[in-house]
């Protein structure tokens, strides 16, 4: 049976001039687990823009607000967790543009097992994979909104730096049935 959880975590960021690398597409992280050392392998299997969408027709001078919303979505039978970033750029509180880009992260089976908690029946994402997953899908939106906004003919466009330390702490919970419901984090300054 699929499962699908969501969370949510939302932040908001002002005065965006930062510039970031894209970050390496397949990895592994290291994880503590009762005094013993877990290596866990994934791999980055799809990146894409699920939207673009310039709502003025010259890009605006003055102090941007930038909101980012991060998703996370998962299909245990598949081994594959999505990170969907919904990013919008406001200015006086008027959205001039809105960008959403997913990625698709396939673990190896003996990785994703070793994740699955038997005493919950569930499959638990350690805060600090949720941190390097919010990291690589946050460094492909920034690509894509560098050459998008480019491309639009407006000043290139840059995604501050975000820590996904400051609204993510906790690890994701993914049931074996059902969907867990969607947690929401609230918006922060940095």
């Amino acid at each position: 049976m699929d499962v699908y959880a969501n969370y949510v975590w939302s932040i908001m960021l002002y005065r965006c001039f930062f510039v970031s690398l894209l970050a390496e597409i397949s990895d592994f992280i290291y994880i503590m687990d009762k005094q013993k050392q877990v290596q866990i392998h994934f791999k980055l299997v799809d990146v894409h823009q699920v939207q673009f969408a310039t709502l003025c027709n010259e890009w605006p001078k003055g102090e941007m607000q930038v909101g980012t919303q991060i998703n996370f979505n998962a299909d245990t039978e598949k081994r594959m967790v999505r990170c969907l970033a919904n990013v919008e750029f406001k200015l006086n509180d008027i959205t001039q543009l809105l960008l959403s880009v997913e990625t698709v992260f396939e673990f190896e089976r003996e990785s994703w097992s070793s994740l699955y908690d038997l005493s919950s029946d569930s499959w638990i994402i350690p805060a600090g994979l949720l941190h390097h997953i919010t990291d690589l899908t946050l460094g492909a939106a920034r690509g894509i909104l560098s050459v998008r906004t480019e491309d639009a003919g407006f000043p290139r466009v840059m995604l501050p730096l975000v820590d996904p330390r400051q609204f993510m702490r906790n690890n994701l919970s993914l049931r074996r049935t059902g969907t867990t419901p969607i947690a929401t984090t609230p918006h922060g300054e940095a």
